[in-house]
């Protein structure tokens, strides 16, 4: 499974090329990307937590 990352809380991750911004639904990342693995490095962008499973 691939993780889906979205931005850290009160982030906004502007995209390069007139790309729209990061979505903060979250997506996964390009790891050819050397702008997206940075941003992971760097802490702007995070993997989404897991949903809560609700119990029966």
């Amino acid at each position: 499974m691939t993780d889906i990352y979205v931005p850290a809380e009160g982030k906004r991750i502007r995209m390069p090329h007139g790309q729209p911004d990061w979505p903060q639904d979250g997506r996964p990342v390009n790891q050819a990307s050397a702008y997206e693995t940075r941003l992971v490095r760097d802490g702007d962008l995070v993997v989404k937590p897991a949903p809560k499973k609700k119990e029966a």
